[in-house]
């Protein structure tokens, strides 16, 4: 099954014309895979059940957490590794840089070789859509995400830039927008935001 793409245009630098931006290819339709139907596919074709699937995933998750949080790294062979970085608040002497003042950051995954050589051989096929390259109408954007909340319990602006092609200022703008209008509400932390859709009555 190959991997659908559009074009889509580059902002243009400083300078250039609006019509020399780079031209390149980017992934659509890249609906999100949850772990549910992961499991089932995972199930359907070896003797594990569902069941002792997720326990499995449970449990790594569990251990993954338990060295991450020790500082160690995690390698999974033909996967990658897992690592945790770290961030401080600014300080400019040495002593300043405590324990109390250093915090994590994120976790950091790096693909292995190995999974990187088997993704070289992606097959690639043109999205049957139109040009991308203009980008999405305002109009049309927030037809897109309401219509991704239609089979979607919630979406991120990540996923709604990917929805849309386009960039981060307009997906966050599109869905302040929408949250103005009352169509959509946001859930979770500022720096881990989801966005549903409101019931309607």
């Amino acid at each position: 099954m190959p991997a659908y793409y559009n074009l889509f245009k580059n902002p243009p630098q400083e300078g250039e014309e609006k019509e020399k931006g780079q031209i390149h290819a980017r992934l659509v339709n890249q609906n999100p895979i949850r772990i549910d139907r992961m499991v089932n596919e995972i199930s359907a074709f070896s003797s594990f059940s569902a069941a002792d699937i997720k326990g499995m995933l449970a449990s790594f998750q569990h251990q993954l957490l338990l060295h991450l949080s020790c500082g160690e790294t995690v390698e999974f062979e033909g996967l990658g590794t897992f690592s945790v970085s770290l961030k401080n608040i600014p300080a400019t002497e040495e002593k300043e840089v405590t324990p109390s003042r250093v915090q994590f950051k994120k976790v950091v995954f790096r693909c292995s070789g190995e999974l990187k050589d088997q993704l070289r051989q992606m097959k690639f096929q043109r999205a049957d859509e139109g040009s991308r390259l203009e980008g999405y109408p305002e109009k049309k954007r927030k037809e897109n995400i309401l219509s991704y909340l239609d089979t979607h319990y919630t979406l991120s602006s990540s996923t709604c830039r990917w929805l849309n092609g386009c960039s981060r200022y307009l997906a966050i703008k599109d869905l302040k927008e929408l949250q103005k209008e009352g169509k959509i509400i946001r859930l979770g932390s500022r720096h881990n935001a989801q966005y549903a859709a409101v019931e309607k009555t």
